[in-house]
């Protein structure tokens, strides 16, 4: 938003802020404070609760640090690499592709490393921080590599890379805990490690950050339809297929319904993609701002028939990638069932196959900064973050009018009462002005202020953050209104009786 340093307000704030600050940080890494750490976990719960509940989805937590030998299998060790160019003089790195579309301001999309190094060249790019010359750029694998294990007895470890490959592993086992059954689901939520080149923006570009990636276990044959399908075909939205791009068109808003009709993409891919949609609106990511773009053949992963993403356009950091939704066929089981000599075939009915695999890769970090971005608002003076209340870090906060006469007293008991009945509420004293200002500039929907007249009614006056309208409930009823606004089952006009 014009005239909003959002970055700022973050870190100010506490939402998030550069990690080992009194050592002088470390690019890549960042600190969730107590307000960004409970929007994360927020955003975390969505995604799960939604894969968990409404798809069915198994739940798995795997380790992070992982022998190598998977990685080989996966085509980690040897492919997993970025394009690192240094500089001659100062000898700092930057990649290659992103200092190329800095200086032209084009796609580098699909280039290969020989035409990227021939527009370096012709465009002269200089060292981003020394203005020095830069040296040959040269492929750069972007796993961290350590350890496991003392002297001869050790192993080469990895810190993964994604998620994905943990879940791949035990696909036999949890092909039987599911009752042997396809379609099968299964998530995974946890960290991932990439030690990028020259990470600079923000949350967008970590090396250590945070996934949400469902996988899909499909037999090859019927991978097509989905049974829910009907429910989101009459979802618009913004569309920009690999024909447009190859064209040079900016796609344009299409049905979700007509993407596979005029068969741009399978029913499950449309389905999740939708589904994604869904999701990061409720976080409160602006929908005007996200689009569906599919990946051009040869932008797209060898492996993968299909690849999709949903892209948020961010006014600081330009177009982010949110999640990747991809058919990735049944290449990673094949992989692992020729390295470790473990069978990944599964006898339906007589039918020996090994599966094909539907990929939903979630960022965490992405949504947590295009929630906050998309949230922000300037009213005057006044400067908010509009989450919605299932996503805000707090969702009441509790005061007393005056710091004397009894009111902390009440307003504590007040506080009480709501975190025992389950809501995130934070209690706080000070110049009523100053804490509802406070308050805003977190995100939290509502405030409750206990003043002199609760002595008499037994009532406190509810606010509403968006608005700023109060209305006046009843102490006892206060959990079930706020509960019932909150999910939107009424509105905060009907919560109470509305002050002027």
């Amino acid at each position: 938003m014009s005239g909003v340093n959002v970055l700022d307000i973050a870190r100010r704030r506490g939402f998030f802020w550069p990690s080992f600050e009194i050592y002088g940080s470390c690019a890549g890494f960042y600190t969730y404070g107590p307000l960004g750490a409970l929007l994360k976990l927020r955003i975390e719960k969505l995604i799960r609760d939604h894969y968990v509940n409404k798809e069915r989805c198994l739940l798995v937590e795997a380790p992070i640090l992982t022998p190598e030998e998977p990685w080989v299998a996966s085509g980690h060790v040897e492919s997993f690499t970025d394009m690192n160019v240094e500089c001659t003089k100062c000898g700092e790195p930057h990649r290659a592709d992103h200092i190329l579309e800095e200086k032209t301001k084009k796609s580098t999309e699909g280039m290969s490393l020989e035409k990227i190094v021939k527009e370096l060249q012709k465009v002269g790019v200089k060292c981003v921080k020394c203005g020095g010359a830069l040296g040959e750029p040269y492929d750069y694998n972007l796993m961290f590599k350590t350890y496991i294990g003392p002297g001869k007895s050790k192993i080469t470890g990895c810190l993964r890379p994604e998620t994905a490959q943990t879940t791949y592993m035990p696909f036999k086992r949890l092909f039987e805990l599911g009752r042997k059954k396809l379609p099968m689901g299964v998530i995974q939520l946890g960290k991932s490690y990439r030690n990028e080149i020259s990470p600079r923006q923000g949350l967008v570009r970590l090396r250590e950050f945070s996934q949400a990636e469902a996988q899909f276990f499909f037999d090859p044959d019927d991978k097509e339809k989905n049974p829910k399908f009907d429910q989101v075909k009459r979802k618009k939205v913004m569309v920009v297929t690999k024909g447009d791009q190859v064209k040079n068109k900016e796609g344009g808003m299409m049905l979700i319904g007509d993407v596979v009709k005029k068969k741009h993409a399978s029913e499950w891919i449309a389905y999740l993609l939708a589904v994604s949609m869904d999701l990061f609106q409720k976080m409160g990511i602006d929908g005007k701002r996200l689009r569906l773009r599919q990946h051009k053949d040869d932008e797209r992963s060898f492996y993968s028939s299909d690849t999709w993403d949903v892209e948020y356009m961010s006014d600081t950091f330009g177009k982010i990638e949110l999640v990747g939704i991809a058919d990735r066929t049944n290449y990673d089981l094949t992989r692992h069932q020729e390295t470790s000599k473990q069978s990944m075939e599964v006898n339906i009915e007589g039918k020996k196959f090994v599966p094909h695999v539907i990929e939903v890769a979630y960022g965490i970090d992405r949504p947590v900064y295009s929630a906050i971005e998309s949230s922000v608002r300037k009213d005057g003076d006044r400067v908010y973050f509009s989450f919605p209340p299932t996503v805000s870090p707090y969702q009441v906060a509790v005061f007393p009018l005056v710091k004397k006469d009894g009111l902390p007293k009440m307003a504590r008991d007040v506080y009480d009462s709501l975190n025992d009945a389950g809501f995130y509420a934070l209690y706080d004293e000070g110049f009523i002005g100053k804490l509802y200002y406070r308050q805003d500039e977190a995100g939290t929907p509502f405030c409750v202020t206990v003043d002199y007249d609760t002595k008499k009614d037994q009532a406190v006056t509810l606010r509403d953050r968006d608005n700023q309208k109060q209305v006046r409930v009843k102490i006892k009823d206060l959990a079930d209104v706020l509960g019932k606004v909150i999910n939107g089952q009424i509105k905060f006009e009907k919560a109470g009786k509305l002050l002027k």
